[in-house]
């Protein structure tokens, strides 16, 4: 099934597989492993494939990239980086940007929205939920369209995307209209954010910036907490300086229109990927966009290189036999669909990444980065959402004050989780920030729930009002600042890593595509029913309901999701075998199956892998990292 080396070695047989000859296995850092994952995750409905250009990041190295690629990002200068991969990273990143300001603006313009729409508790909800729901359904096609598209391309589609979407917001005249704009914005964040991702990890794969691709990477990641902040100031400043009464149109329509605008003006600018063009067959387009991106006092000596990889590269292409079809990018060849392990095989991976998905968004994040406004009104000013939009103008710039620290918190913690991640591990981040979010979520239920409110007033009928007192304050700061904190350190930027970590190649994207329907199904359902939960069983029982599954979570994280830093995802028995050593999946847990061979609590069907070794399967796994292996082994190819 390997590659095998002819008598010329520059030459090879190629199997029936489709190899990118593009990139070395060895250049790759962890973080682009599981970004780069993240997108072709999506490809093919639902990401089903998995060619070479996935498999040839699973060399079994995994374990010495993550403890040295802190130390490699940070002691090289980033000086050295070109401008234009400079730019391209940047304007690319404005994708997550809006990603986190099309979440975070629903609750700075929620206020505004009631007053000047009439809108319901449920009518409310909807307008966050849309959003997710549009990002639900545009998700499993975000990577078929950035393959099909390109990369580039596709951002530019979706900013027009997004300006269609700010157009339909502020010129909304009814409630039907206003959702029908958030499920377009939601659509065109799923797929924006999914080229974004695999545009800068493809740029930032040249040998020359392989020491800077965890940063240029990770700038996605930091700039969807940015979009959060930057939705609280932008509510704060219209809420100081504008019209109050209209100013939702604004933040929905205005805001979302200027940054892609930004957006489209900076990637017109900017190359295509080279890799989508070299894959594509358009070599001439990939050396130019490859010199673009590469220091100026490397282009010279670099130009023979890079027309002879891009020239061997296309007669690789050229010289298949016509019998094997060429597989597309990210497109699954179903011929070999036996030789390929079933996820069913995998099922304690699929019950931790689904526990994981839902546990990501039941423990409250979204609605405390979404209501936040509405939970500050209700126990500062005892209002509900509909008293506190009567009154929105009055206090609105005082409870944006408290968002914007939560903006800022947000933003602080994930930079700093996506430094430190090799170094204090996935298992201790996960455990830390879960814990810290399920305790900050007691404290935020019982703000709602002690009978500590002190005398506000005594009306001329004898009636007395009561407000919430200085301790139910500090309880519901306390607790709003620990869940996004604890969100910020675990679940937001550690779950994605751990689920690419423990699904081998040959499943991972189905596995990652899985993860973010689920996720995204649930956040929907999260964000649908906080208000109305609220009015019918009382403030605090949402935030009871989430502390109850976060502790839950917390649990199950402590008893099964194994710590991944350094497994290499190619080789199953690796992943096994951790799995087989944490007590949750181990035969020495008398309360669970789960040490039992898993044939024998398999759905019919998988009787054909019943006599299956777990080495003939971790044989399979790892056919396309050999492939690769033998690529390297050319002193032909030095590819980047």
């Amino acid at each position: 099934m390997g590659l095998k080396k002819t008598q010329d070695p520059s030459k090879f047989e190629v199997p029936e597989n489709n190899y990118r000859l593009d990139r070395r296995a060895d250049d790759v850092e962890p973080q682009d492993v599981m970004m780069k994952n993240s997108c072709s995750s999506h490809s093919g409905g639902g990401g089903g494939g998995m060619t070479a250009d996935i498999s040839d990041y699973n060399g079994g190295h995994n374990g010495a990239l993550a403890n040295n690629a802190t130390s490699s990002s940070s002691s090289s200068s980033m000086s050295s980086i070109p401008p234009t991969l400079l730019l391209a990273t940047l304007y690319a990143s404005i994708s997550g940007l809006l990603f986190g300001y099309q979440m975070g603006i629903t609750g700075g313009a929620l206020h505004s929205l009631i007053s000047s729409m009439g809108l319901t508790s449920s009518q409310a909800e909807s307008v966050s939920s849309f959003f997710f729901i549009g990002l639900m359904v545009a998700s499993p096609f975000g990577g078929y369209a950035c393959d099909r598209l390109g990369r580039r391309s596709s951002i530019l589609y979706t900013d027009g995307v997004f300006t269609l979407a700010s157009l339909v917001l502020f010129f909304a005249q009814n409630y039907n209209s206003i959702l029908a704009g958030r499920f377009i914005a939601g659509c065109a964040s799923g797929v924006s954010l999914i080229a974004a991702v695999s545009y800068i990890s493809e740029l930032a794969s040249a040998e020359h910036h392989h020491a800077h691709r965890g940063a240029l990477v990770s700038t996605v990641e930091a700039s969807v907490s940015l979009g959060f902040l930057v939705s609280y100031l932008a509510a704060y400043g219209m809420t100081v300086y504008l019209d109050y009464e209209e100013g939702w149109r604004l933040l929905f329509g205005a805001g979302t229109f200027f940054l892609a605008l930004v957006q489209w003006i900076g990637m017109s600018k900017m190359p295509e990927s080279p890799e989508w063009l070299a894959e594509k067959g358009f070599h001439d387009k990939a050396h130019a966009a490859l010199r673009r991106i590469t220091p100026r006092n490397l282009r010279d000596n670099e130009d023979s290189s890079l027309a002879g990889r891009l020239a061997e590269a296309e007669a690789e292409v050229r010289g298949r036999s016509s019998e094997q079809v060429p597989l597309e990018y990210g497109e699954v060849n179903f011929f070999l669909i036996d030789d390929c392990p079933q996820i069913k095989h995998y099922w304690r991976q699929a019950v931790i990444v689904a526990f994981l998905a839902i546990a990501e968004q039941t423990c409250g994040h979204i609605n405390i980065i979404n209501y936040a406004p509405v939970i500050f009104a209700e126990v500062f000013y005892n209002y509900n959402e509909e008293e506190a939009a009567k009154n929105g103008e009055a206090i609105a710039s005082e409870l944006l004050n408290t968002t914007i620290i939560l903006g800022a918190v947000k933003f602080v913690i994930t930079t700093f989780v996506l430094f430190e991640v090799d170094k204090l591990g996935r298992r201790f981040l996960l455990k830390a920030g879960a814990g810290t979010v399920t305790v900050s979520l007691f404290f935020l239920a019982l703000a709602f729930s002690v009978n500590l409110e002190d005398v506000e007033s005594i009306s001329a009928s004898g009636e007395i009002e009561y407000s919430h007192s200085s301790y139910q304050h500090a309880l519901a700061l306390i607790g709003c600042t620990g869940v996004v904190s604890g969100f910020a350190l675990s679940y937001g930027p550690i779950t994605w890593l751990v689920v690419a970590e423990l699904s081998p190649s040959s499943i991972r994207g189905r596995m990652l595509g899985f993860y973010t329907v689920l996720t995204h199904g649930t956040a929907a359902m999260i964000s649908y029913t906080f208000l109305s939960g609220q009015s019918l069983h009382g403030e605090a029982f949402p935030f009871w309901l989430y502390f109850s599954l976060s502790l839950i979570s917390f649990v199950f994280i402590i008893m099964a999701v194994p710590e991944t830093g350094g497994v290499a995802g190619s080789d199953v028995d690796d992943v096994e075998s951790i799995l087989d050593n944490t007590w949750f999946w181990s035969s020495d847990n008398p309360l669970s199956i789960v040490g039992r061979p898993f044939y024998t609590i398999c759905p019919t069907g998988c009787n054909k892998r019943k006599n299956r070794s777990r080495e003939e399967l971790g044989r399979i796994d790892s056919c396309f990292d050999d492939d690769v292996g033998a690529i390297e082994e050319s002193p032909h190819f030095s590819l980047s």
